[in-house]
C-alpha cells in the first residue's frame, strides 16, 4: 500500500508538470494600435465581420505586415491580401494561465475521483492494518 501511494504522488506530479510545460493556448484580442506589430506576434486569428475566421500559423516562412488598410500574409510561396474593412478583430495566440491551472486542478480532482471509485468498487480499503 505504501508503494502505491508513492506511485500515485509521482504520477500526479509528473502529470501536473507535463500539463504546465505544454500549457493551454488561447486567442486574445489585439488592440488596433498594435496592428503594426503583427509580425512580432505568435499565431494570429483574423475574425471577419461575417463571422468567418482565418488562422495564420507562424513559422520561418510566414511574414505578416500591415500596408495601408490591408493585411498582407506571406506563407511560403502564397500571399494573401486581406482588406481591413472586412475584418472585425485580430486575435493573438498566447499562453492562458487560467485554463492551464484549471486543467491541472481538474485533472487532479478527476484522478482522485477515479481512484476513489476504484477502491469503493473493490469493497473499500482497510487503513487500520
Amino acid at each position: 500500500m505504501k508503494y502505491s501511494v508513492d506511485a500515485f504522488h509521482v504520477i500526479v506530479f509528473l502529470l501536473s508538470i507535463s500539463i504546465l510545460l505544454t500549457g493551454c493556448q488561447s486567442f486574445f484580442e489585439v488592440p488596433k494600435d498594435d496592428y503594426n506589430n503583427l509580425e512580432t506576434m505568435n499565431d494570429i486569428k483574423v475574425v471577419y465581420k461575417n463571422g468567418k475566421e482565418f488562422i495564420v500559423e507562424k513559422n520561418d516562412t510566414t511574414n505578416i505586415k500591415m500596408l495601408g488598410d490591408s493585411l498582407i500574409v506571406h506563407q511560403g510561396i502564397e500571399t494573401k491580401y486581406i482588406g481591413m474593412n472586412d475584418v472585425e478583430k485580430i486575435r493573438e495566440s498566447r499562453f492562458d494561465f487560467g485554463r492551464t491551472l484549471s486543467l491541472v486542478v481538474g485533472s487532479f480532482v478527476g484522478f482522485i475521483l477515479i481512484i476513489s471509485l476504484f477502491f469503493l468498487a473493490l469493497g473499500g480499503v482497510n487503513l487500520t492494518g
